[in-house]
C-alpha cells in the first residue's frame, strides 16, 4: 500500500510540477528467487526547487526516516555538480561523515522530460 501511495504521489507531482520544481526519484533493481529482475522507482522520492538557472536545492526521503538534503549547481552544457547531506535522525556522526559530492549530466528524453544520471562519493573516506 505504501508503494502504491508513493507511486500515485509521483504521478500527481509530475502533473503539478512547473519549470521551477523537479520531482526526483531513484530506480533500483532486485532479482527474485526465480532470477527475474524487477525495477522499483519509489525507493526514494523527493522534490527540488530551481532557485535560478544554475542552482537547485531539494530534499528526498526513503521509506524509513532517512532524508537527503541536496544542492545542485549547473557547471556547463548539461553537466552539474552536486552536494548531498544524508540526514539520519539521532545520529552522533560529524557533518562531513554524512556528505557526498558528485557529478551528473542531464539528458533531454522528450520535450521537457530529462533524465539526470549522476555519481556521488563520500567526502570523508571510511577509516
Amino acid at each position: 500500500m505504501n508503494k502504491l501511495f508513493l507511486t500515485m504521489t509521483l504521478a500527481f507531482s509530475t502533473m503539478v510540477a512547473s519549470a521551477q520544481y523537479s520531482v526526483m526519484t531513484t530506480v533500483t533493481s532486485a532479482e527474485d528467487e526465480a532470477g527475474e529482475t524487477t525495477y522499483n522507482a519509489t525507493d526514494k522520492i523527493g522534490l527540488g526547487y530551481q532557485v535560478n538557472e544554475k542552482l537547485m536545492v531539494g530534499i528526498t526521503k526513503d521509506g524509513d526516516e532517512n532524508y537527503e538534503l541536496l544542492g545542485r549547481y549547473a557547471l556547463m552544457n548539461g553537466i552539474w555538480g552536486t552536494c548531498v547531506y544524508n540526514y539520519a535522525k539521532d545520529s552522533e556522526s560529524e557533518l562531513m561523515d554524512n556528505m557526498e559530492l558528485g557529478l551528473g549530466y542531464s539528458f533531454n528524453v522528450w520535450k521537457d522530460l530529462y533524465i539526470d544520471p549522476n555519481y556521488t562519493m563520500p567526502v570523508k573516506a571510511d577509516a
